[in-house]
């Protein structure tokens, strides 16, 4: 009997102080807004999670310094005689409009992964094969007249 008493009492003391706790307090077994809210304004300032977006721009506008661009997309770019679309490493190219030839560079040409080869300097693009440029040391494409690609990655466009 003893044992129930004490334990009565022990469980009565642990429940008046729950009991009794102020909203918000250390002691108070339940999350309030207010201290949530805080807590997770806390966090982003003490990780500068709140800097991210400007990070994400910044990076998105070295990413597409010149005049040229960089895209995840494809994006559709035209060409015409007296330029030339020099694209960076793993820029993706498909012809879809006119005629363009391949700029190579002394290391090789670019992947045409549609047909399973490597086109050299000269050769001309097939319309709707994938192409991809594997570094990026010069490689792209020229026109004599007028060309129109979608391309993926990051390029630029330039007079020959």
């Amino acid at each position: 009997m003893k044992k129930i008493i004490i334990f009565t009492l022990i469980l009565a003391l642990a429940l008046t102080a729950v009991i009794y706790a102020a909203p918000g307090d250390s002691n108070d077994p339940i999350i309030v807004l207010s201290y949530l809210n805080d807590r997770i304004k806390g966090l982003i300032s003490e990780y500068k999670l709140d800097e991210i977006e400007n990070l994400q721009e910044r990076v998105n506008d070295l990413a597409s310094g010149g005049s040229g661009g960089s895209s995840p997309a494809l994006e559709v770019v035209e060409i015409h005689a007296g330029e030339k679309l020099i694209a960076g490493a793993g820029t993706e190219l498909i012809l879809r409009g006119g005629k363009a030839y391949v700029i190579g560079s002394e290391m090789g040409g670019i992947s045409n992964v549609t047909a399973g080869k490597d086109f050299v300097s000269g050769m001309e693009f097939v319309a709707n094969h994938l192409m991809i440029v594997p570094r990026d040391d010069g490689r792209g494409a020229y026109t004599n007249d007028y060309a129109i690609f979608m391309v993926r990655g990051r390029y630029e466009i330039m007079e020959q």
